[in-house]
């Protein structure tokens, strides 16, 4: 029993001493919510840590803090100096990368989220038309600038035409041999940010843009859509928006082993919101669906021709041949890919043409 009693007191003096982690006041820390990440020359980069200070008044104000160095992790050392309040990383919404960083790559800068555990998968990951700092350093309306870009891309993805990306996703798809991650776009316009289409990568460098007239059939080739919008052009006066449009698609694979050739189906739902022309009736309803069948068939074609001149492959068609084909090899198929036929057939049904029908 006395050896039981010195053991217990042992390890409980133990955990008093060395188990004990410092107590931080709320009103004394600063936890941003966005990063920013500049190239700054070879080697270098600048990362900006954006806060908001609530006074109390009850408003707030973003505060933006910079550094710079060779490695990201000390970046944060320098923004201690420079605070006012200890600045701890688990809030973080949104990380923003400058295309310039991006076309150096974000490889380094990615590999230290992956290693913070305070750092949730659920991380939103973006690139920036211009310089990251610049995007952070102002608010927009009455959010925190953090908060406002990650609805910004949660609200364009679960009722737009982003498709689903985050740390978890960019992660599975960086490491992954058979597809090419992507970050949603962004542009700064005057007082707001739009998403201004989808930057392609291969590995951790940025490569190219898809713009975002591209996105809706870029979406729907990976995930189904639902409530997406679609606009068509008859002829010089005659246009249609199909909205409320739902999505699925299937990939079939063939000669897997030695030379695959990818057929994808594409099947689109969708309701007639808005036509400009004469007479909207079953005749023109039956033309606007071959119009939808034919403008994703040339988009998506033309779409997966430029991925395989560029050596990329976000769509994941690499994934879709090792999936049925039995002793799949990752370096034949690397060889392959830019010559591999991939044919997309679409099926476009409109289910309701609204109230303006023409009569």
């Amino acid at each position: 029993m006395k050896v039981k009693a010195v053991i217990i007191g042992i390890i409980t003096v133990a955990v008093i001493i060395y188990g004990r982690q410092p107590t931080r006041i709320l009103d004394e820390i600063s936890m941003p919510t966005a990063i920013g990440y500049d190239y700054a020359g070879k080697n270098k980069v600048k990362v900006t840590y954006t806060s908001t200070i609530y006074k109390p008044d009850k408003s707030m104000e973003t505060t933006t803090l910079s550094a710079k160095d060779e490695i990201s992790k000390e970046t944060l050392s320098k923004i201690q100096k420079k605070s006012v309040g200890y600045v701890v990383t688990g809030k973080y919404e949104v990380i923003v990368y400058s295309k310039k960083l991006a076309r150096h790559g974000i490889e380094n800068y990615i590999d230290t989220l992956q290693r913070d555990p305070s750092i949730s998968e659920n991380l939103y990951l973006t690139v920036v038309d211009d310089e990251a700092k610049k995007i952070l350093d102002k608010q927009y309306g009455v959010e925190d600038t953090g908060m406002y870009i990650s609805k910004l891309i949660e609200h364009n993805t679960e009722n737009g035409v982003l498709p689903r990306m985050n740390l978890h996703f960019f992660l599975g798809d960086y490491y992954s041999k058979v597809r090419d991650p992507f970050l949603p776009l962004l542009e700064q316009d005057g007082e707001d940010v739009n998403i201004k289409g989808v930057a392609l990568f291969k590995g951790g460098r940025y490569v190219k843009t898809l713009r975002q007239d591209q996105l809706f059939t870029f979406r729907a080739l990976i995930e189904k859509v639902t409530l997406g919008n679609f606009k068509v052009k008859l002829s010089s006066s005659e246009y249609a928006s199909i909205e409320g449009i739902r999505t699925r698609h299937r990939y079939h694979v063939r000669n897997g082993k030695k030379e695959p050739e990818i057929d994808i189906d594409l099947y689109v739902k969708g309701n007639i919101r808005e036509y400009q022309g004469k007479k909207l009736d079953e005749r023109k309803s039956k033309k606007i669906e071959k119009k939808v069948e034919e403008k994703l068939e040339k988009q998506a074609t033309s779409m997966i021709r430029s991925f395989q001149k560029s050596n990329i492959d976000p769509l994941g068609l690499g994934r879709q041949v090792r999936s049925r084909t039995r002793d799949f090899s990752n370096k034949k198929w690397r060889e392959q890919y830019s010559d591999v036929k991939v044919n997309v057939r679409a099926n476009a049904i409109i289910t309701e043409k609204g109230v303006v029908d023409g009569e």
